[in-house]
């Protein structure tokens, strides 16, 4: 029996995010479960053939975000939609028909491929599953999708463990775009791979996107692959998106002092920049998302902390050249509004001048 497509809005972003939250329970000693706050009212959207970067730290609520908007995860509140039709609640058989215009690909490309079987039987499934391709018909799509992903078609019977990590990562690639997705999650894709074949399989996706005009949301940790793939970058924290905007603004005048940190820590090319440039050193950790702290969850690390921190949330602000930001910094004390926090003197700790001393 053949399944019914559903009518998509053309004219709606490709992934629209409203209010997303993400909270599971864990068992903590004699306190027995408490609730985790992993996403907290995040909003985001991404247009057709755009490329949203997500960056922060590990334990932001990066990975978890991909799967929830792909409902690998459910949502505990909020809403997701594809094209314009909305799946927040959609029952896992209606569900199915939109399966095929989304898909994932994992940081580790091995795990997510069946050892068992040889390579053109994993790269083929979402055929055999989703459109009923047999045979010979199956083996002619599989063997063009190798040669969009710059596989040699011979190899196409050999087993995943007899491939390199970047050929496997090329697999899972075949694999995502044998369906034509509208949206593919990209959750540290190229983050285990080393640097000449990291810069092979973005320059790889970004052909993809070209040709077929797919979106992408592209989580990552390496703020230059970031910069390199993404229009426009959401930075994560605690669960939050503190700011986001066109890639060049928020690089070159990032709002928040959390985005300013983190690309202090991003290698320059330029040995005499690198010497001469203040690295800036974040004191503690991320705070326990079952505890977070009152007022901006970003308040026990900031060097530019008020008492408004401490216990008001920030608004979202609009930024000059794009974007918004979650930050005090623009409605009191520097009163930025909109600006970049690099205009404001940046208060010294005794951790960051310690470094800024150790670069020179």
């Amino acid at each position: 029996m053949t399944s019914i497509e559903p009518t998509f809005v053309t004219t709606a972003p490709v992934l629209l995010a409203e209010d997303l939250s993400v909270t599971f329970h864990v068992r903590r000693g004699v306190m027995g479960k408490v609730p985790l706050h992993a996403v907290s009212s995040i909003d985001f959207e991404i247009d057709k053939s755009e490329t949203l970067g997500l960056v922060g730290e590990s334990g932001s609520g990066k990975s978890t975000t991909g799967r929830v908007v792909l409902r690998l995860l459910e949502p505990s509140g909020g809403h997701v939609y594809l094209n314009g039709d909305e799946i927040t609640d959609l029952s896992r058989r209606k569900l199915r028909p939109y399966r095929r215009r989304m898909q994932m690909i994992f940081q580790d490309p091995y795990s997510s491929l069946d050892p068992s079987v040889e390579v053109w039987r994993n790269v083929g499934e979402p055929l055999e599953v989703h459109r009923g391709l047999r045979g010979r018909a199956l083996a002619d799509q599989v063997a063009e999708l190798f040669d969009h992903v710059g596989l040699a078609r011979h190899h196409m019977h050999r087993y995943p463990y007899e491939f390199s990590g970047g050929q496997r990562q090329r697999l899972a690639i075949a694999r995502a775009i044998a369906l034509n997705p509208d949206l593919i999650v990209c959750d540290e894709a190229v983050s285990a791979l080393d640097v000449s074949t990291r810069n092979q399989i973005t320059n790889l996706l970004e052909d993809i996107q070209d040709e077929f005009g797919v979106s992408y949301l592209f989580i990552a940790h390496d703020l230059g692959v970031v910069r390199h793939m993404s229009h426009r970058v959401a930075v994560m924290y605690l669960g939050r998106i503190v700011e986001d905007g066109p890639t060049a603004r928020l690089y070159d005048a990032p709002a928040h002092p959390y985005t300013e940190a983190l690309l202090s820590a991003v290698p320059i090319a330029d040995p005499l920049i690198q010497r001469t440039r203040e690295r800036i050193v974040l004191p503690g950790d991320v705070p326990d998302a079952t505890n977070p702290p009152p007022g901006c969850p970003f308040n026990t690390r900031c060097a530019y902390v008020m008492d408004i921190c401490r216990e008001v949330m920030p608004e979202p602000t609009p930024v000059a050249g794009g974007g918004m930001v979650r930050c005090h910094l623009h409605t009191t004390g520097p009163t930025l509004a909109g600006g970049s926090v690099l205009d404001v003197e940046r208060p010294r700790t005794k951790a960051t001048k310690a470094v800024s001393h150790a670069l020179r």
